[in-house]
């Protein structure tokens, strides 16, 4: 066989370039709006001012409308294929129940799932529903297929105001969105509003130039441990789906 491309494993768009949609899947007041608001920060980081200016104009997670990003980056290589760069699609919805036909669109030809879910007590019920009602969209893909991770957030709320979190795994492999011997990638946590505040912290600090490198870029060994959280069940996806699909392209 000859050397795959990106374009053999996804679809491509109208410049015809390989593209991978992402879901973020979670309930409402979650916090999937930060977390989009920070990846987003955090890959434009060359233009200090307007990346302060978006990241203080998070005021809630309520999320009303749909949310879209897109930007491109280098994927690793996989069994021996070294691809070029993936265009990748990050897409959220509003969580609240009158929202549920917007969820449906938006699904529609989705790569990969992050169940996006809050460690709040009060939150329990509906991260149970959101995990649901995102298996009855996708069907029986969901967590094969169609790779999904698990991010919990709000990790820095106290211990005695957090959900425990094996019984969100346990959730999670009762609706077959992950595997128990894959749990401990598959489930990760962190907290948007701690990298959304480190971030902020950086580009605000007098010592800000020590962080970038001379393309006026965050260095990537300044990136803080908060938002390294924010980047890897991304990460952890692209990986799965990239794999998935080279699995299935070389067993035809």
């Amino acid at each position: 066989m000859s050397q795959l491309e990106l374009s053999d494993l996804f679809s491509v768009d109208r410049e015809g370039k390989p593209t991978i949609k992402i879901v973020l899947f979670g309930p409402p007041m979650s916090g999937k709006t930060s977390m989009l608001t920070v990846f987003n920060a955090l890959r434009r980081m060359e233009n200090p001012k307007t990346i302060v200016s978006a990241l203080t104009k998070i005021q809630d997670d309520s999320g009303r409308t749909v949310f879209f990003d897109q930007g491109v980056f280098q994927t690793p290589p996989f069994k021996g294929n070294n691809f070029d760069r993936l265009r990748y699609q990050l897409w959220t919805v509003p969580g609240e129940e009158r929202h549920k036909v917007q969820r449906d669109i938006v699904m529609k030809g989705v790569d990969a799932v992050i169940l996006f879910l809050n460690f709040e007590k009060a939150a329990k019920e509906q991260n149970e529903a959101i995990i649901k009602e995102a298996k009855e969209i996708v069907g029986e893909k969901f967590g094969s297929e169609i790779p999904v991770v698990a991010y919990i957030n709000k990790s820095d709320l106290p211990a005695e105001e957090r959900l425990d979190k094996r019984d969100i795994i346990q959730n999670l492999l009762d609706e077959g969105a992950i595997h128990s011997d894959k749990a401990a990638n598959l489930v990760l946590t962190g907290s948007c509003l701690n990298a959304r505040n480190e971030l902020l912290s950086i580009l605000t600090s007098p010592k800000r130039d020590e962080h970038f490198d001379d393309s006026n870029r965050l260095r990537i060994d300044k990136r803080p441990d908060s938002v390294w959280l924010i980047v890897k069940p991304i990460q952890k996806l692209t990986q799965l789906a990239v794999e998935q699909r080279l699995e299935y392209v070389q067993n035809i």
